[in-house]
């Protein structure tokens, strides 16, 4: 049994359901849906999103790991995943400075990975 009040709703799409108890006559309880971050109803659009933002972190990321083993730039794998690791982390360049390069590279790649992530787990959400 479906309680709607104020509005004119299909018996499965109330936000509210009462149903009976089982201890005594006339007594209901309250059952409310899953709220909507707690289903578990993807798209394909919301996927999507998120595998693009988990791609640039795994970019950015192995760009770092690249750095710090030192791996030969004049690779062409290496020298490619560190240009696409340059282009996605060119809006934070610079944010913060140090005299050591590889770590000035290390905090704006790991701050434009966490950006990237946050933001696509943001626009994952509101497709959905």
């Amino acid at each position: 049994m479906a309680l709607n009040i104020g509005r004119k709703h299909r018996s499965g799409s109330s936000k509210w359901r009462l149903r009976p108890q089982r201890s005594g006559p006339g007594d209901t309880t309250v059952e409310r849906k899953p709220r909507r971050w707690a289903r578990g109803k993807t798209s394909a659009a919301s996927m999507m999103i998120m595998a693009a933002g988990w791609t640039a972190v795994a970019i950015l990321g192995l760009g770092m790991l690249l750095t710090w083993g030192e791996a030969n730039p004049g690779n062409v794998l290496v020298d490619g995943i560190l240009d696409v690791g340059r282009w996605l982390a060119t809006p934070f360049h610079d944010i913060f400075t140090r005299t050591d390069p590889q770590e000035q590279l290390y905090i704006n790649w790991a701050i434009a990975a966490g950006a990237y992530y946050l933001l696509a787990k943001l626009i994952s959400f509101l497709v959905r």
